[in-house]
C-alpha cells in the first residue's frame, strides 16, 4: 500500500519536470491537462487490476479449456489412462488492492477538473 501511495506522490512531482521536457514552458492548463492524464492512467490501472482479482475472466478460460479437452479424443484418452481429474479454475491467492490505484485516479482528476474550474471562471 505504501509503495501505490509513493508511486502517486513521485508521479505528481514527475509531472512538473514533464511539462517542461514535452512543452519547454510551464503553464498551470499544461499541467492541469497531464494531471487529469495521470489520473485516467491510474483509475485505468485500478479498474483492470479489479478486473483480474476479482477472476472475471477464469470461468470462461476454465470454460473454453474444458470444452477442447472434451472435442479433444487423444486428450480425453490419456486424461482417462492417467486418472487425471478436471480442475477448477484456480483462485488468487493475495489479489492486489485496486482500491488505493483508484481512489487516486479520482483523487487526480476531481484536482484536475476543480483546476480547470478556477481557469475557466477566474481566469489564469
Amino acid at each position: 500500500m505504501k509503495k501505490i501511495y509513493l508511486s502517486a506522490g513521485i508521479s505528481l512531482i514527475l509531472s512538473f519536470p514533464y511539462i517542461f521536457l514535452v512543452f519547454h514552458e510551464w503553464n498551470f492548463l499544461l499541467w492541469t491537462n497531464a494531471l487529469f492524464y495521470l489520473g485516467l492512467i491510474y483509475l485505468l490501472i485500478g479498474s483492470i487490476i479489479l478486473v483480474w482479482s476479482s477472476n472475471f475472466f477464469s470461468a470462461f478460460i476454465h470454460s473454453f479449456k474444458h470444452f477442447f479437452r472434451v472435442i479433444n479424443k487423444k486428450e480425453q484418452i490419456i486424461q482417462e489412462i492417467e486418472g487425471k481429474v478436471i480442475e477448477y479454475y484456480p483462485t488468487q491467492k493475495k489479489p492486489i488492492p485496486p482500491k488505493p490505484w483508484i481512489y487516486i485516479g479520482l483523487c487526480y482528476c476531481l484536482i484536475s477538473i476543480l483546476f480547470s474550474l478556477k481557469i475557466v471562471y477566474f481566469g489564469r
